[in-house]
C-alpha cells in the first residue's frame, strides 16, 4: 500500500494522462506518479522528473566494456603471435566484433547491477498503489494526497477510472 492515502485514474490515452498530471502540477499537487507498460514520453515529460541514475551507469559501463574487447583482442594477439598468410598480428577489422560484443555484454551487465541496486536500494513502486496492473495502451496516475481535486481533475482529463486509495 501507498504510504499515504491518494487518488488512482486509469487513462486509456497517454496524452489524457499527461494533460491530467500538467494541471494537477499547475495546481500545486506535486506527488504524482505514473505506471505504464512502455515510457509514453507525454507521460514522462509531464511528470517532469530528473534522469534515473541508471542512465549514467550505463554508458560508462560500455565503454569498459569496449577497453576490454580492445585489451582483449590485443593482448591475446600479441602474447600468442601466430602470422597466417601474411596478415599483420593485430588486425582491427577482425576484431570488430569482439569489440562490439564486449562493449554490450559489460554494458548490459552494468545496467543490470544498476537497475538492481536501483530497486534494492531506492524507493522502487512502493508510493504507488499495488494490486493493479497496466497493459497495452492504459496509464495509471497517481495523485498522493490529492484529494476532491484531484478527482476532479482526472474526471475532467478523461479517466475511464477512478479511485479513493488508502
Amino acid at each position: 500500500m501507498p504510504a499515504e492515502p491518494g487518488v488512482l485514474a486509469v487513462f486509456g490515452d497517454p496524452v489524457a494522462a499527461a494533460r491530467a498530471i500538467r494541471e494537477l502540477r499547475a495546481r500545486g499537487i506535486r506527488d504524482l506518479h505514473a505506471a505504464m507498460p512502455a515510457p509514453f514520453p507525454e507521460v514522462v515529460a509531464a511528470l517532469e522528473k530528473p534522469r534515473s541514475v541508471i542512465d549514467y551507469a550505463t554508458l560508462p559501463g560500455a565503454l569498459v566494456g569496449l577497453a576490454c574487447g580492445i585489451l582483449l583482442t590485443y593482448l591475446t594477439s600479441l602474447a600468442w603471435p601466430l602470422t597466417t598468410g601474411g596478415k599483420p598480428i593485430v588486425a582491427v577489422p577482425q576484431f570488430l566484433v569482439i569489440f562490439f560484443e564486449m562493449t554490450v555484454l559489460v554494458g548490459s551487465l552494468t545496467n543490470l547491477v544498476a537497475v538492481s541496486a536501483k530497486a534494492f536500494f531506492g524507493k522502487g513502486s512502493a508510493a504507488f498503489p499495488a494490486g493493479r496492473e497496466f497493459n497495452a495502451a492504459q496509464v495509471g496516475v497517481f495523485a498522493a494526497g490529492g484529494g476532491d481535486e484531484a478527482e476532479r481533475v482526472f474526471r475532467g482529463a478523461g479517466a475511464e477510472e477512478v479511485q479513493r486509495v488508502g
